[in-house]
């Protein structure tokens, strides 16, 4: 098994080293990917047409060596897949949740408003900001501390004061589930742990990620590496104290064009990860759900996908492979 996965990996690079993608191959889906996906017709105004699809059908095939048990690359303009393996399984998000959490909260809250501290918000489990009850704090900062900190306390936070309580915010997260047309989804919280009724697939994510994305807001807050929320204790909030958050989006300022988005991870759901790039006029997305290998399987799948659009193709890096993942502390 390992020596066929070597030779994938080998096929992909020999592939994308030689040709370049031609531009012939622009067009054209994975030819042997899962899901629904098949190849469009392609223009035979170029000698070398034939080549360019045994090219792509090699391509494609090294793609199905991701460690991910769920994966999806979308275009974010079009929404056009570019790939796909078991994109409609049902299976736990983690806190890529946290990516519907923080769009309701923009949608429906006012990022000025002070919001106290409740009992209720700090009985979360996993990684949190550390709120305390009485505390005060800004929606905004909180909303800082649910994206780059995953915290789940502040998701709980920011959830009952927009919402009146948790409930009522999931009950909206669902409604808006189906509004996006989330078939495979369904949430129980907004901070994504475990839950056996808590669930989605990396196609919803994508389709979630693609409409979150065009708020700006959102996508200011998921490409920014550092951000400095402050609480306010003691007597009318006289004391003020800012906490240093740094994203856990190992992409931003490593992978050339990185923009997005979140992480996640919990024993059940694995390491889970939606990212996305943006190289000229294009734009892609690509969702990762219990992948050991989340952050060179999401670069050698972005790289693929800007290499399909037409874009500078440099050097790929190897699917599933290096020491693994073995990044901790992050939320749902």
């Amino acid at each position: 098994m390992e020596r066929g996965k070597r030779w994938a990996v080998l096929i992909v690079l020999s592939v994308l080293s030689a040709t370049g993608f031609p531009a012939d191959a622009r067009s054209l889906r994975a030819s042997r990917a899962r899901d629904d996906l098949s190849p469009p017709s392609v223009s035979g105004r170029h000698s070398n047409h034939r080549e360019a699809i045994a090219d792509v059908e090699l391509l494609t095939a090294g793609l199905q060596e991701l460690s991910a048990a769920a994966s999806i690359l979308m275009d974010a303009s079009t929404g056009a897949v570019l790939f796909a393996k078991n994109s409609r399984d049902r299976l736990p998000p983690a806190s890529t949740t946290k990516i519907m959490t923080a769009l309701l909260i923009l949608e429906e809250g006012r990022l000025d408003d002070g919001v106290v501290i409740t009992e209720r918000a700090i009985g979360a489990g996993g990684t949190g900001f550390g709120l305390k009850r009485g505390q005060r704090i800004t929606l905004r900062d909180l909303l800082w501390a649910v994206l780059l900190r995953s915290a789940n306390d502040a998701a709980l936070a920011a959830a009952e004061h927009v919402a009146g309580t948790t409930e009522r915010f999931v009950a909206r997260m669902n409604a808006k589930a189906v509004s996006l047309e989330m078939q495979g989804t369904h949430f129980t919280n907004p901070h994504g742990l475990d839950d056996p009724d808590h669930y989605s697939t990396a196609h919803d994510l994508a389709l979630l990620t693609r409409q979150a994305l065009r708020n700006p807001m959102f996508a200011h807050m998921v490409q920014t590496r550092e951000a400095r929320p402050s609480i306010h204790t003691g007597p009318n909030g006289r004391v003020v104290k800012r906490k240093l958050l740094r994203t856990h989006n190992r992409l931003l300022g490593q992978f050339f064009g990185a923009d997005g988005v979140k992480t996640g991870y919990t024993e059940r759901a694995g390491r889970c990860l939606v990212a996305s790039a943006s190289r000229g006029a294009h734009q892609l997305i690509t969702v990762l759900l219990n992948d050991t290998h989340r952050w060179t399987d999401a670069e050698a799948l972005l790289e693929y996908g800007f290499a399909a659009l037409g874009g500078h193709v440099p050097r790929l890096k190897a699917f599933g492979v290096g020491s693994g993942d073995i990044q901790k502390g992050e939320g749902g």
